[in-house]
Formats: structure tokens, sequence, C-alpha cells
């Protein structure tokens, strides 16, 4: 819940820096600036909302997770309310995989730079592929299937199997080349693909349950409502029932799915080449 509070955004850059300078003043001293009114873990909550923890800078105000409610938001009503339409499937889905691609990029584990090529080549692939899928499985599973089950999950499974294609484009190169580990005080040990495959299979599940979940709730809410005699009929009632389902499927949604597994991974034993430390090695899995 922490991660997805989007109080954050309601603080100036130079609360944000204040409560860095309070972290790293009782990191270095052991206590926490006398003159600073924030607590320590006021500052650290805050100080994880806006930095990365790989590069140690201001993730952008889009892509954080404080935001993510937010920007998910309009996009679900998008692909859920809008007319079923040659142009606003296509449409939709495509914003969708394009702020997918954003958060998965400034979300990673940062072990491996790309350069402004491989970012326009994996934007290009990430959302064409993405959008192809989702649109194309919903369509094929709607047109052959006669299932009324097969027909609910079919837009949440293109949704989720999208979604999850967008992160292994834009990620690929952290299980090719590996991800920094390191041990329980920080120190960077070494370079470890076994971790890569780890974070990245990790994310994938959360990332494929979180859109699964999040595109499958508001329909099974929404039946619920009708089965009850609970729906209203008119347009605009109808539309704030819509809306209030979705904004609750996500704002549960999300930080359950996030919460699945932690952002840094702690392991025993990685490749042999690998020195193990004392307290296992640490990394991480990139959000």
């Amino acid at each position: 819940m922490d991660l997805i509070n989007p109080l954050p955004l309601l603080s100036s850059s130079s609360e944000v820096q204040e409560a860095k300078d309070n972290l790293d003043h009782y990191r270095t001293y052991g206590v926490p600036k006398p003159e600073t009114k924030r607590s320590l873990w006021d500052s650290k909550w805050l100080v994880d909302s806006v930095y990365h923890p790989d590069t140690g800078k201001p993730v952008p105000i889009l892509f954080r997770m404080s935001t993510l409610l937010l920007t998910n938001f309009p996009i679900f009503i998008g692909i859920l309310l809008s007319p079923k339409t040659a142009f606003s499937v296509p449409f939709w889905q495509t914003v969708n995989q394009t702020y997918g691609v954003g958060f998965n990029y400034c979300n990673r584990n940062f072990s491996q730079p790309f350069t402004n090529q491989q970012l326009a080549t994996s934007y290009f692939l990430a959302t064409v592929s993405s959008v192809l899928v989702a649109t194309g499985l919903d369509k094929l599973i709607i047109k052959y299937s006669k299932s009324p089950i097969t027909r609910t999950f079919a837009p949440a499974t293109a949704l989720a199997i999208a979604g999850c294609l967008n992160l292994l484009v834009i990620r690929y190169k952290e299980v090719v080349d590996g991800v920094d580990v390191y041990d329980g005080n920080g120190v960077k040990v070494g370079r470890s693909k076994e971790a890569a495959k780890e974070g990245l299979s990790k994310t994938t599940f959360i990332r494929f349950t979180m859109q699964y979940t999040g595109a499958f709730l508001p329909v099974l809410l929404v039946e619920a409502f009708k089965r009850l005699r609970m729906y209203p009929t008119a347009k605009f009632p109808r539309l704030c029932v819509d809306t209030g389902v979705i904004t609750l499927a996500l704002a549960v949604n999300i930080p359950v799915m996030f919460a699945l597994y932690p952002q840094m991974v702690h392991v025993d034993k990685l490749e042999q080449g690998l020195q193990r430390p004392s307290g296992g090695f640490y990394f991480n899995r990139g959000i």
C-alpha cells in the first residue's frame, strides 16, 4: 500500500531532498538530522517512492509506483468501457502497451544500459507485438468460442499475455547479460544470469496475475451487481457504477499483486563462480 500511495506526489522537490538528506545523514552518523520535520520512516517512504534503488536518481513522475493507480485508471476505463470498434480497440491497447513500455523501462534492473537505438527497437517490438496479441487473441477467442466462460476470460487473457510479452521484450538484456548482485551490506559482489532469470520470472508472474485479475475483477463485480438486480439501466448511473468498480478493483489488485515478492530478492546460492557472502546474495528484481 505504501508503494502505490499517491500522497508522495503532493510533496515538493525541496521536501523530497530534505527526506533524502535525512536518510543520508542517518546512514553516515547513525542519528537523524535534528532539524528535520520528518521521521526516518516517513523520509524512507518518500525517498523510496521517488528514487530508483539502482541508479539513485528520480524515476520520471508518470512511471512511479505512486502514480500507477492514477495512470492505469483512465487506461482501464478506455479499454473496458469504450465502444469495441476497429479504431478504439487498437488505440487503447496501443496506449496501454506504450505506457507499459515506459513503466517497464523506468523500473527495470539498471545493471544493463540501453542505447537509444536499442530502446527504440524494443519499444517498437514490445508495442506492436503486444497490441497484435491483445487484439488478435481477443477477437479469435470470441469468434470461435461459444462458451460464455471463455468469452468472459478472453479479453483478460489477451491483455495479460500482451503485458508479459511487453515486459520480456523490454528486459531481455538482463537474462542475456546478467544483473548485479550484492551482499547484505549493499556491496556489489558480481553479476549473475541466474538472478536475472529468477527476478524476471517473478516479475512476469506478478504482471500476468495483476493484469489478468485487474481486467477480470471489474467484469466479475459488474456481473454480481446484475445478478443482484443492483446494476442501473440508465447510462450515467451505469457509468458511475462501472467507474467505481474499476477503481475498487485496481486499488485492491495492484498492492496485493506487487506484495507477492519483495523487490530486493534474497538467495543463498547462485552460480558457482560467485563467491558466496555469509548472508547470501541480494539483487533488485525490478518492478
